[in-house]
């Protein structure tokens, strides 16, 4: 019995020999990750008034050469320092105008900038440069005559700038920010805490990790990173792939992966993990496919909210909590790393066992638990077709709990849930060849 992780992260340092080579030429972010806030350009005037207790601006910045990139600054009107967090929007998004705003109601400096390259250009209204004259999606792919040809390296260094950013508003508390995103920018969330170093404190990524030569992206029936030249390939994954930046990382990082994901797949979620030198935790939603149905996860109420009006957070479901949050266990996370309110999330560890067909966890929690379950699934090489079924967890002590798996069993994770409600897994574990 192994942890898939182990596996998998000696596969992403093995695929490409010319990696290697390309890992050692000159970092093309190098130049730009200066730690200087953003000259601003100009201000943006508001459609809308913000909530009373919230001081919005909008305002466009320089990234490289003549690039223009919008971001929102919320900031509450209450005196004093507060931590800070940079929210990342997904693939085909723009700035999360609404999350940012529902951050500062809680206490927070929040930025939101558009990520060019990830976001949709018909979407990019201030937001200005070589992506306005692309179609979605192009211009992700390439890395000659180095990767700053790739649009995403403007994603990347728009986020980090809008990092800068956020550290120099005269409200921010240095040391304590944080980093969130969905999807694309859950991978931006893992690449910038990879860049950042100790800039930041906290990082939560929602589906999105490193090691896209473990996704559909090399592997999957459209493989983006197969289609390029072998040379290409390895000089985007040295540069552009957040895997490779997270030996870098010194922020708390959580990862909320699904064990069905279309895009991130486990085995790319653990080799993430597993490359993280500190601290690390994650969960996977077991049958889901880029959500999380689980408790403190992506179980919000559908209602319209118009005009937006975030409000301070309240436990799932809540009528606009989808438009505040992601995921609703974001909050206690942040809330114990950057404000030292609340309590860790459970851990769970990997017990050896007599027998690899016995599954056995241990849990540090520091609330009652309301569920734990064991999930394993047989094998397939198809992560979307991929049956994980579920079996009861048998407590054999205090904090230690086992699961008998059937013989057709190839791989398994446990999911705990405690009463805030938020949940937490296991490693995912793959069960080795059997007499």
């Amino acid at each position: 019995m192994s942890t898939t992780r182990n596996t998998a992260f000696l596969i992403a340092l093995l695929v490409l020999p010319a990696a290697l080579h390309a890992a050692e030429s000159a970092d093309p972010f190098k130049p730009y990750l200066d730690g200087r806030a953003p000259e601003i350009l100009r201000e943006v005037a508001a459609t809308n008034a913000p909530p009373e207790n919230v001081t919005v601006r909008r305002v466009v910045f320089r990234s490289r050469d003549n690039s223009e990139i919008f971001a929102v600054i919320a900031t509450p009107k209450s005196p004093g320092k507060h931590p800070g967090m940079l929210v990342l929007h997904g693939g085909g998004g723009c700035a999360e105008a609404e999350k940012a705003i529902a951050w500062a109601q809680r206490g927070y400096v929040a930025v939101a900038p558009d990520l060019p390259g990830i976001a949709n250009p018909q979407k990019l209204t201030e937001t200005k440069g070589r992506w306005n004259a692309l179609k979605y999606g192009e211009g992700r792919w390439v890395a000659s005559p180095d990767a700053s040809a790739s649009v995403i390296f403007d994603a990347v260094l728009a986020a980090m700038k809008s990092l800068y950013l956020l550290r120099a508003q005269p409200g921010v508390d240095g040391q304590r920010i944080g980093v969130v995103g969905i999807s694309w920018g859950g991978y931006m969330t893992t690449m910038v805490c990879g860049l950042a170093g100790d800039q930041a404190r906290a990082g939560f990524a929602v589906f999105g990790c490193g090691f896209y030569d473990l996704t559909a992206q090399l592997n999957g029936p459209k493989s983006t990173l197969g289609a390029m030249p072998e040379a290409d390939r390895a000089r985007w994954l040295a540069h552009l792939d957040a895997g490779r930046r997270a030996p870098g990382m010194k922020a708390a990082y959580f990862v909320a992966g699904a064990a069905n994901d279309f895009f991130y797949w486990p085995r790319a979620v653990q080799a993430t993990l597993d490359a993280i030198p500190g601290e690390k935790n994650h969960l996977y939603a077991p049958n889901a496919n880029h959500k999380t149905p689980l408790p403190g996860g992506t179980v919000f109420a559908k209602e319209s909210a118009t005009p937006f009006k975030p409000t301070a957070f309240q436990p799932y479901p809540t009528p606009s909590g989808s438009k505040a949050n992601w995921l609703a266990m974001e909050v206690t996370f942040f809330d114990y790393f950057l404000k030292d309110s609340g309590q860790p999330l459970p851990r769970v560890s990997v017990e050896q066992t007599r027998d690899p067909l016995v599954a056995g966890i241990s849990i540090s929690a520091p609330r009652p638990l309301t569920k734990v379950e064991f999930w394993w699934a047989k094998t397939n090489p198809d992560v979307l077709k991929r049956v994980w079924v579920a079996e009861p967890a048998n407590k054999t002590c205090e904090n230690k709990y086992e699961a008998q798996l059937p013989a057709e069993a190839a791989d398994w994770f446990a999911v705990v849930s405690d009463e805030r409600p938020v949940t937490v897994s296991s490693d995912l574990v793959h069960i080795g060849p059997r007499p």
